[in-house]
């Protein structure tokens, strides 16, 4: 589904449990900022430390962040930005389905839009089954209603039924 308007506020997850996982998200950061159109109006969570949710057993402890971001470029665009950042940090294009990995970026949202394609959907879908995402995202826009929810954030991570750990926040300034 090809989007005609140009989107301008994007919620990107950010997660790494390989190599210097600070390192991954802060330059995974700089990348994304130097293509932002307004990097000031940027928002950012702090950064946690979580448990691995459904991924292989040799899968370490994830550090986890949100951002929200401008950008006049059109979501799949978006996409094709954060899969050349993960390609760039040496995330392989194959690889084994939630396999430990150097950066995986995803977009959570794009505005008020909704997306189902073949390579892409937004909202994401599984934004309000994580409390990795959640209470980051929680942390910078807890008033925000996706636009397949009538709940806000803050409303959905405070009722999430989930078996993850709590979260540790491990660096409030990346």
């Amino acid at each position: 589904m090809k989007i005609n308007q140009q989107i301008k506020k994007y919620a990107i997850a950010f997660g790494s449990n390989l190599g210097d996982r600070l390192n991954n998200l802060t330059t995974s950061k700089a990348l994304l900022l130097n293509n932002c159109t307004n990097p000031s109006e940027c928002i950012f969570s702090s950064v946690y430390e979580t448990t691995p949710v459904n991924c292989t057993k040799s899968s370490g402890a994830f550090l986890n962040a949100v951002a929200e971001m401008n950008f006049d470029k059109t979501p799949e665009e978006v996409l094709k930005l954060c899969i050349s950042i993960e390609s760039t940090l040496g995330r392989p294009e194959t690889r084994e389905k939630n396999s430990p990995r150097y950066i995986d970026l995803d977009i959570l949202y794009a505005d008020n839009i909704k997306i189902k394609s073949k390579d892409l959907t937004i909202p994401h879908p599984r934004i309000s089954c994580r409390r990795f995402v959640l209470e980051p995202l929680a942390s910078i826009k807890p008033n925000f209603i996706l636009p397949d929810k009538t709940k806000s954030i803050i409303h959905l991570l405070r009722n999430l039924d989930s078996t993850e750990p709590p979260l540790k926040i491990v660096h409030t300034k990346w």
